[in-house]
């Protein structure tokens, strides 16, 4: 009992003593240090070892306008951010650009969008029709398109493009035109990734609406980019506004047992108002019709230098005749148009499909 007692009365004093102040000597700066304990008459001197904190510094990267920062965050504190899910801030690396601007050529997709047209100095007729030839593209019509003979389309295909067209519903995208413009002094050639992404629909044939678009550029190298640009990939999904038609929305103008049909039904004195003739194949052919003079004027009040969409196109395949709903064609081809410029020429959608239909009565 003697001895049991004194054990008790030693585990007391060694509380007491860390209660109380009794001396406690800490070897912090010694980390390989052990516990050791020391009796010195009554007294417990105890040795604890201070737990090593390491401070290492991280750099962390901040965005939103501020400069970098280096904050010091020690091991602790990452541990505990890990355990809760989170992550220490890390450096932010900025997205790869693109392409090089360099690497884009003129007419291609930059940033999603592509320019409808292509435009360069003003060249003469001859110029254009020289070049375009031994680009070895077709002309298919040259044509005066305003009363003072200032603006001249000239509508012009290849072996690739009528072969690539030859579907049902894709002939509109079988020719191209280049304006030649001496009123605003330029050239313009409609951009051939954006016509034939816009008329192919899901037959869009890349390889060789590219190799079109490399002979223009190699026949005309001074061509740039217009401004007018829409999104390429909704190019096919386009219309002008909602309750508008979009591509595949197009008018019937006549019907008959066959193409060569209603192509022998046009009289004779109605032939003068066609302005070219696309032979696709055997039972698909592309017109290109003159509008009269007062339909004709609607250029001058929404812009001369998109003015190639005229002669107006109209395709004739399986005993049909049709057109791109006007108010479909005008807006793809002046991408540009606002609600208000359209409202100047709202009877011109009406007296387009007149003009066209008389053909074939």
């Amino acid at each position: 009992m003697h001895h049991k007692n004194k054990s008790i009365i030693s585990i007391v004093g060694l509380a007491t003593s860390l209660l109380v102040g009794t001396t406690v000597t800490s070897f912090a700066e010694d980390t390989n240090s052990t516990q050791e304990i020391a009796r010195s008459g009554g007294d417990v001197v105890i040795t604890i070892p201070a737990v090593p904190v390491p401070i290492k510094p991280i750099e962390v990267t901040t965005i939103g306008g501020n400069p970098p920062v280096v904050e010091n965050i020690d091991e602790y504190k990452l541990r505990a951010m890990a355990t809760s899910g989170n992550r220490p801030p890390v450096a932010i690396t900025k997205p790869k650009a693109e392409a090089n601007k360099k690497d884009i050529k003129v007419g291609e997709v930059q940033n999603s969008r592509v320019s409808s047209y292509l435009r360069g100095k003003l060249q003469s007729i001859e110029s254009v029709h020289k070049s375009l030839k031994d680009a070895n593209f077709t002309i298919l019509s040259s044509t005066a398109i305003d009363k003072k003979g200032k603006l001249t389309s000239i509508v012009f295909t290849n072996e690739a493009l009528t072969k690539m067209v030859d579907k049902e519903n894709r002939g509109f995208a079988g020719s191209l035109r280049v304006l030649v413009n001496e009123l605003d002094k330029e050239i313009a050639f409609n951009n051939p990734l954006y016509v034939s992404k816009a008329f192919m629909q899901d037959s869009f044939d890349k390889n060789v609406t590219s190799k079109v678009l490399s002979d223009i550029r190699k026949a005309f190298p001074t061509l740039t980019n217009c401004k007018d640009q829409l999104k390429f990939n909704l190019l096919p999904k386009y219309h002008f506004m909602a309750s508008m038609p979009y591509y595949q929305d197009m008018m019937v103008l006549a019907k008959g047992e066959s193409t060569q049909a209603l192509l022998d039904s046009i009289k004779e004195k109605k032939k003068k108002n066609i302005i070219f003739k696309h032979q696709i194949s055997k039972n698909r052919v592309v017109l290109g019709i003159k509008l009269s003079k007062r339909t004709s004027k609607f250029i001058n009040k929404i812009g001369t230098r998109n003015a190639g969409l005229l002669p107006y196109p109209v395709m004739i395949e399986d005993g049909e005749a049709k057109i791109l709903d006007p108010k479909y064609y005008i807006a793809i081809m002046y991408p540009e148009l606002k609600m208000s410029e359209f409202m100047t020429i709202a009877t011109i959608p009406d007296a387009i499909e007149s003009d066209t239909s008389k053909i074939f009565r």
